[in-house]
């Protein structure tokens, strides 16, 4: 149940509840319905033993010593429907019912219990008027028989009744929880571009207009919170511009000295190599913090981007020319698109970069395209060693990297989240489509239009 929606939870908590009172109900009615019942047969019973002790006192022909067998006429209508033995009194059975050939149903002297006749139960009743003492039984078959019907009932009410309560609970709860779903269609299409946008409050005052302005507060704290850093990381890497551009102009003419060492050369060079990471550490923070903002602008122009396949390629040849890397290519002679070739150029490259890294010695790198449903794919796979399956959910994340990535492989985990950002901006998607050990693939998709 912990995957299914709230209203059928709802309908499904209501049927069960519904069904649990039945069942709870049944379990006090039947008792009490049987208790009612047997009080009632009590009663009757008491009227008839009454009725003929009467008779007996009243009708002519009686007989009056108590001591005489009674005749059939003197038992009224109602008793000889029932199982009766009369005594006198020394106990001698003045009448009983024709076939009974029983001398007592029980030894007690009065009230009402139940005995056993053969297969039957019968409820007696025990009267005393001397000199008479009476036994008056009737077969508990009939209350038996109700209390049968009365289950068959509720077990055929049951399902009947828990599918009626499921199906209104579930409506109910489809209809209690319309404005938690417009609050999620609405929190849905919240996001960095539309971070002004808010919750529709309810009509009502209840729990769900308060969990509304809840989320409406959070939503303006977090859209606060965002805007500082998107600011803080502009303005910081604004700042850094300059004073490393300096360090490297400085760093670029102090090398030239000839006055140097051979030692102190290299110590400069290693400056001006972290020099330059650092510069484009910035730069892709740059991007990275106009990408959040919104004032990311593309520049589109009509381009052939298979030239520009082919010129990434030149580079990929160049950057592993000492690993012997083998690569294959799939491209068109032409892809007209209109794009900012500059920010396209800038996401090729990462990916470029990113396959020359992680390809062993003697590897090969595929770069294929293809054109589907008016996009363009292209398919950059490398062999090598696989993304671990728990990096594979973060690596187009900032500054993640994934195990498998050494202290030797330069990069700060941007890339790739460049890449996609600036694929993004212009309608496609970048996604990871395979990792394991035959090869990893990254899918890069452009809409034509």
């Amino acid at each position: 149940m912990r995957h299914w929606s709230l209203k059928l939870k709802f309908g499904v908590y209501a049927a069960t509840l519904s069904s649990i009172a039945l069942l709870a109900g049944a379990a006090l009615i039947l008792p009490t319905v049987y208790f009612r019942q047997r009080a009632e047969l009590d009663r009757q019973l008491s009227q008839d033993a009454h009725e003929l002790f009467r008779d007996l006192e009243n009708f002519k022909g009686a007989p009056v010593n108590g001591r005489s067998p009674l005749e059939a006429k003197f038992i009224p209508l109602a008793l000889q429907e029932r199982y009766v033995i009369l005594k006198g009194p020394e106990g001698q059975i003045l009448y009983e019912t024709p076939g009974l050939q029983a001398r007592s149903f029980t030894d007690q002297s009065t009230g009402y219990v139940n005995a056993p006749l053969g297969d039957k139960q019968l409820r007696v009743g025990i009267f005393d008027k001397a000199p008479y003492s009476l036994q008056v039984g009737s077969d508990l078959d009939q209350l038996k028989s109700m209390q049968k019907d009365l289950l068959a009932g509720i077990a055929l009410a049951a399902p009947l009744t828990a599918l009626l309560v499921f199906a209104g609970g579930f409506f109910l709860g489809k209809y209690a929880l319309r404005p938690i779903a417009d609050i999620t269609a609405a929190a849905e299409q919240i996001s960095i571009n539309r971070l002004d946008d808010r919750l529709p409050m309810p009509l009502s005052r209840d729990e769900v207009a308060r969990l509304t302005e809840v989320l409406n507060d959070a939503f303006d704290r977090l859209k606060n919170s965002y805007e500082a850093a998107i600011r803080f990381s502009a303005d910081a890497s604004h700042q850094l511009k300059t004073p490393i551009s300096i360090m490297r102009a400085g760093l670029e003419n102090l090398r030239s000295e000839e006055s140097l060492t051979e030692s102190q050369r290299k110590d400069v060079d290693l400056l001006l190599q972290q020099t330059r990471r650092l510069t484009a550490l910035i730069l892709d923070l740059l991007l990275l913090a106009q990408a959040d903002s919104g004032r990311l602008i593309l520049d589109a122009e009509d381009v052939n981007l298979s030239r520009m396949l082919e010129s990434s390629i030149d580079d990929l040849e160049a950057l592993t020319f000492d690993k012997s890397v083998s690569i294959t290519r799939d491209i068109p002679d032409e892809i007209l698109m209109r794009i900012d070739e500059r920010r396209i150029r800038l996401a090729l490259q990462n990916l470029i970069e990113n396959a020359a890294k992680y390809t062993p010695p003697s590897g090969e790198i595929s770069i294929r395209t293809s054109i589907e449903n008016s996009h363009v794919y292209i398919l950059i796979s490398n062999t090598g060693k696989p993304i671990d399956p728990e990096d594979q959910s973060i690596i187009f994340d900032r500054f993640r990297r994934g195990k498998q990535v050494g202290e030797n492989i330069p990069g700060h985990g941007l890339g790739l989240n460049i890449a996609r950002t600036l694929i993004v901006a212009h309608g496609g998607d970048l996604e990871l489509t395979q990792s394991d050990n035959l090869k990893t693939e990254f899918r890069l998709s452009l809409p034509l239009a």
